[in-house]
């Protein structure tokens, strides 16, 4: 049987978490981020795909590319 190697196309679960400390916080940061690039913002990932908002946005947080500020006040 082959060794099948998990796509690296935004790294794995594990860099990501090194980047943000919780699976729950990953996923928001990386929807709003990926809603601020539907909406216009020009990513900060070179080769980044247009067609795939989320995948540029785990490539971003894999990057460190994001500032990421988990103490925002609510409104």
């Amino acid at each position: 049987m082959k060794d099948v190697k998990a796509s690296k196309s935004f790294g794995d679960i594990d860099q990501l978490l090194a980047r943000v400390s919780n699976k729950y916080l990953l996923v928001n940061v990386a929807r709003v981020r990926a809603q601020q690039l539907v909406n216009g913002d020009e990513p900060a990932v070179e080769g980044a795909n247009p067609e795939k908002p989320v995948t540029t946005a785990f490539a971003e947080i894999s990057a460190d590319k994001l500032d990421i500020d988990i103490n925002q006040e609510l409104p």
